[in-house]
């Protein structure tokens, strides 16, 4: 399917005149009409990785609702939080084999199969909310996924925040300026621009699945890890971690996608009003993501975490080092294309 965009008028006027031909839709068994109610029976199926409650949770739990209560469209969503599925990189394995039918990750899980969206990980390119909810619903974000449906079984669906800026944790020391890194184990994904920005900064990368990595962390295997507020909180690794620096590099991006012959099963009369069903979710849970930022540091805060805001020299060192990535593992990444996110800043 193309990823133009669809306006609320599109959905409104493609649900007009499939109630006024009064047709019957063929073709997809799945699908049951009457007077008032379109409905997909096919149950759709998501492996996430978040939480029940948590805003890339309800970004997709919501869309039902929505569906039923704007459109007068029926559609069952089977939900499994917190990567009970499998993995991580299991997850998104299975929404390209059709195992699952949706599932969600950081944009930098999604680099092992496509790195069309490369470019939101480059450490200090994305200075906020402001400038990434202007990325996600400009000429940006569609000719980048356009191209990541090119390469991989998926469509891409609007995306939503996960937690804001990642926070360097770990259980031995404070960290003021890379300085203090030296020798410390991190967790990382596989991300080549992540494990060559932990390197950069002094430390030793060193990928563990998410699922593995408090135990990790309890058992010295990994010293720390660059996770934001919200996780490190939900999933209680303030139990094993103690000091976090706000190093403000990498503003996190919850990328959703759904398997490519779901999408193409469910008729074109429901794809459009979905669409802007998973819009309106994905707004709703910018708008809680954005609102709990704060609120998750000073729970860790109440739980014992010492957070450390750099001075502004300090910050420099971060950045410096950090920026040194564009050059080495992000050096693939279209000029133009970081030329036209700068701008959005």
């Amino acid at each position: 399917m193309s990823s133009s965009r669809f306006t609320r008028r599109d959905a409104l006027k493609t649900g007009a005149a499939a109630a006024t031909m009064g047709a019957v839709i063929t073709g997809f068994p799945a699908l049951t009409r009457s007077a008032q109610q379109k409905k997909f029976l096919k149950p759709i199926v998501a492996g996430i990785n978040g939480k029940e409650g948590d805003p890339t949770y309800t970004s997709i739990s919501d869309v039902p609702r929505i569906l039923r209560e704007k459109y007068d469209i029926e559609v069952e969503f089977q939900i499994h939080p917190s990567s009970t599925l499998g993995t991580d990189l299991s997850q998104l394995d299975a929404v390209q084999t059709g195992f699952i039918d949706i599932t969600s990750n950081v944009t930098t899980q999604f680099m092992a199969y496509d790195e069309a969206f490369a470019f939101l990980d480059l450490p200090y390119i994305v200075t906020g909310w402001d400038q990434y909810l202007r990325i996600s619903k400009s000429d940006i974000w569609q000719q980048q996924a356009a191209k990541f449906e090119s390469n991989v079984p998926v469509k891409v669906l609007p995306p939503v925040g996960a937690g804001g800026y990642r926070l360097l944790w770990n259980n031995k020391r404070p960290l003021h300026s890379p300085a203090d890194v030296e020798g410390l184990k991190f967790r990382t994904v596989t991300s080549p621009i992540v494990i060559e920005l932990v390197r950069n900064w002094g430390g030793n990368p060193t990928p563990v699945p998410w699922v593995e990595t408090y135990t990790a962390l309890q058992q010295g295997v990994v010293d720390g890890f660059h996770v934001q507020p919200i996780w490190t909180y939900k999933f209680k690794m303030y139990e094993v971690l103690k000091y976090a620096t706000e190093v403000n590099a990498i503003f996190s991006v919850q990328f959703q996608v759904m398997n490519r012959n779901t999408w193409n099963a469910i008729p074109e009369s429901i794809q459009g009003p979905m669409m802007l069903a998973f819009q309106e979710a994905a707004d709703n849970a910018n708008k809680a993501d954005r609102e709990s930022e704060d609120f998750f540091k000073g729970e860790l805060r109440k739980a014992g975490m010492e957070i450390y805001t750099p001075s502004s020299a300090e910050a420099g060192k971060w950045q410096e080092k950090g920026r040194e990535v564009w050059g080495s593992a992000g050096k693939g990444i279209d000029r133009s294309l970081i030329e036209k996110t700068v701008a959005l800043s």
